[in-house]
């Protein structure tokens, strides 16, 4: 297997479904001591300045990544776990830490979890479906009151909350396991292995995933995973459809801005390196003038053109380039662009569609 180039690691194991993934993080790519890369560290809350939360890779005993969920501290071996190792119980809060280099949408997250101490709260656990550290789910076990916890939060404010009752034993300094498995607005929980219940929330269906402490817990986190079928928005369907429908077409690149204040971007395209490519002055030139942009070449033609949205306004660009015919003129090659321009805004309504 390749190893990449992170200062953690994360491996695309082996297909487990159709255009399934499946994403370890390998604290071991990272030195004792600081924080993954890609991994943010944020409050929620009142920190304590003096002695902040802080994220770091630890060297502790994990159990296997291959154990049963409910292994507990059975056949623990020497590993590097992410702990939140700050024990100061003049904070009020959350010291959250998300994992910001991808957002998911359909996915299974799990990971092993050890609350290592707390004198006032010992409470830990996942957070998923992050938009950002204000607005989450978490998951969380407490090993005082030996419950499981749901939270919903918005706008750092707590908007609802479920809990188990009933004789549950969660022992501190025990390794367990938390998994959550979302699919659309539904979310089932699991604690080492065992369903706690299922949940539906028709709100924010993507997002981050990451990590929780509340207070002065001091937690470890060993093993975690993403199983996820990786989405392909609209553009990139469309690319796709365009690929199979004209055969002359070389390459077509769609262009759009996620939102108003940023760049023009390639999201659509034959060639998956040119991804999240800023547009060049022609193809901003003819999303702001609605003309078309034309480059000759011995044995191809470049056309790119304005798309627009259902109320005739230009919010995309689209680049085509295609195999041109003896003696094909501009005005010709326009005209073979046009039906690949009617086909990208039948299929949207404006240019937020092209991200979805």
């Amino acid at each position: 297997m390749i190893r990449l180039a992170l200062a953690f690691l994360i491996t695309a194991a082996w297909p487990l479904g159709p255009a399934a993934e499946e994403l370890k993080f390998d604290f071991s790519q990272t030195k004792v001591g600081k924080r993954p890369d890609k991994f943010s560290a944020t409050f929620l809350g009142k920190d304590d300045l003096s002695s902040p939360a802080k994220w770091q890779v630890t060297e502790t005993r994990t159990p296997s990544s291959l154990a049963k969920e409910n292994s507990g501290n059975n056949n623990l071996a020497n590993s590097q776990a992410l702990s939140q190792s700050s024990s100061s119980s003049f904070r009020k809060g959350a010291a959250i830490c998300l994992y910001e280099g991808e957002e998911y949408g359909d996915f299974t997250f799990s990971t092993r979890l050890r609350i290592d101490s707390g004198a006032f709260k010992q409470m830990a656990g996942i957070v998923f479906r992050a938009k950002d550290a204000k607005n989450f789910f978490a998951l969380t076990i407490d090993t005082i009151d030996n419950k499981l916890t749901l939270t919903k939060v918005v706008d750092e404010k707590q908007t609802s909350s479920w809990n188990t009752i009933g004789d549950l034993t969660i022992p501190k300094n025990e390794w367990h396991t938390l998994r959550v498995v979302c699919k659309a607005d539904r979310f089932e929980c699991y604690h080492n292995g065992i369903p706690i219940n299922t949940f539906s929330d028709r709100g924010r269906q993507a997002g981050k995933v990451g990590f929780i402490t509340f207070l002065d817990t001091t937690a470890s986190f060993a093993h975690p995973k993403v199983i996820h079928k990786r989405k392909i928005i609209l553009a990139q369907q469309l690319i796709e459809s365009i690929k199979t429908q004209w055969e002359r077409i070389e390459d077509v690149q769609i262009f759009a801005r996620a939102n108003p204040d940023a760049p023009l971007k390639v999201v659509g395209s034959m060639d998956s390196a040119k991804l999240g490519q800023t547009a060049s002055k022609v193809t901003e030139g003819v999303l702001e003038t609605t003309q078309f942009g034309y480059a000759k070449e011995k044995k191809t033609v470049t056309v790119t053109a304005p798309v627009r949205d259902r109320n005739g306004e230009p919010v995309a660009a689209v680049k085509v380039k295609m195999r041109r015919f003896r003696g094909q003129t501009q005005k010709a090659s326009i005209a073979r662009t046009m039906p690949v321009v009617k086909h990208i805004e039948s299929r949207m309504r404006d240019s937020k569609d092209l991200f979805n």
